[in-house]
């Protein structure tokens, strides 16, 4: 079974008004329309066979509706292979009763976004989410690293999430963008080997610019294959989950990147679906 452990999709009627926006922010061009649909269309041209879809909360009056509506999506995920979480905004006044209606809701985990939240990684509000998700056995999965879209400030630095593990030490984090979106020296040197999670979602080969915009070549790449190869490894291959961000990269490039990096057979089922399967327990 192949997992993409990180998609994001919209509803039909303003898919194409928010891409255009994210187009616009981080200069880069999406790779489906962004609807559900979209994205099964996509799965089904590259072979995966479960997307876990990420709902990023901006304000505190998303999180009933959206997380209910997550829950509606995932009672006919077998036949969809759509999958989604949950998520929670720190400023949010009830957080430990909105995480146990979450975990009632039969939602497997929660998405953070610092950057859209506003907030770093390990302010006290969500050292508090991240705490009561471990106590009600959630995955916690969060942006982490540089946005494209928002170069001002690293909201979810190395720093930042060294001090959560310190104060939490969460069982199920699981870092997007292989531990910190264009800070991966410092998450070789300082997250890798860590009891945590990394995605691969947006980082591995070129990122293409949306059109009228341009990248200069130091903007235009993320990891090649050897450091990919060589990050998941000091990591630790059964601690990295295949992940896409679609529709911000294409599902068949990325498998394609991932299969042809010179990973043996058993990193490959690992990354690919099996540490999936074993966190997600389906």
């Amino acid at each position: 079974m192949i997992i993409d452990f990180h998609a994001h999709t919209f509803p039909p009627k303003i898919a194409a008004p928010v891409l255009q926006k994210l187009q616009r922010l981080s200069r880069s061009r999406p790779f489906t329309d962004g609807t559900a649909d979209g994205l099964r269309r996509s799965m089904e041209h590259a072979g995966v066979d479960v997307s876990v879809l990420l709902p990023v909360m901006t304000n505190t009056g998303q999180v009933r509706k959206l997380n209910e509506a997550a829950a509606r999506t995932n009672e006919h995920w077998r036949e969809t292979g759509l999958l989604s979480f949950g998520g929670m905004h720190p400023d949010t006044p009830n957080i430990r009763e909105e995480l146990s209606h979450a975990q009632q809701l039969g939602l497997r985990g929660i998405k953070l976004h610092p950057a859209y939240q506003g907030t770093d990684f390990d302010d006290i509000r969500y050292l508090r989410i991240i705490d009561r998700a471990c106590e009600l056995g959630l995955i916690v999965l969060t942006h982490a690293g540089w946005d494209i879209g928002m170069p001002e400030h690293n909201f979810c630095s190395v720093r930042h999430v060294q001090r959560v593990m310190r104060e939490v030490s969460p069982d199920k984090l699981v870092l997007a963008h292989m531990g910190g979106w264009h800070d991966w020296e410092a998450v070789e040197q300082e997250l890798a080997g860590l009891p945590l999670y990394f995605d691969t979602a947006f980082s591995t080969g070129d990122i293409l610019p949306a059109p009228g915009t341009t990248r200069t070549p130091e903007e235009s790449h993320n990891l090649r294959q050897a450091q990919f190869v060589r990050l998941v490894r000091r990591h630790g291959a059964d601690r990295v989950l295949f992940a896409t961000d679609s529709p911000w990269s294409d599902q068949a490039e990325t498998l394609h990147f991932v299969r042809t990096a010179g990973f043996s057979e058993a990193e490959l089922n690992a990354l690919l679906g099996g540490n999936a399967q074993k966190l997600l327990g389906i």
